[in-house]
């Protein structure tokens, strides 16, 4: 049962304003080929995927009522 369905439905907005599955397996490809270019441009939207995924883990946490 959701304890928070506010946080679900933050946690879904953030998912459908990120690009993270896009980019994900845009890097993912990258790598297997040897073409992943680790430039600061790289590294900084990696960073930020990373920073949606904390966001979206923390609110469906706390929507589960497991905080």
């Amino acid at each position: 049962m959701v304890e928070d369905k506010k946080a679900v439905a933050e946690a879904l907005a953030l998912l459908g304003q990120s690009r993270i599955a896009s980019n994900l397996n845009q890097l993912a490809y990258h790598a297997n080929i040897g073409l992943l270019i680790e430039d600061d441009y790289t590294k900084s939207q990696i960073a930020e995927a990373n920073e949606y995924l904390q966001s979206i883990r923390t609110l469906l946490i706390q929507a589960l009522g497991k905080n």
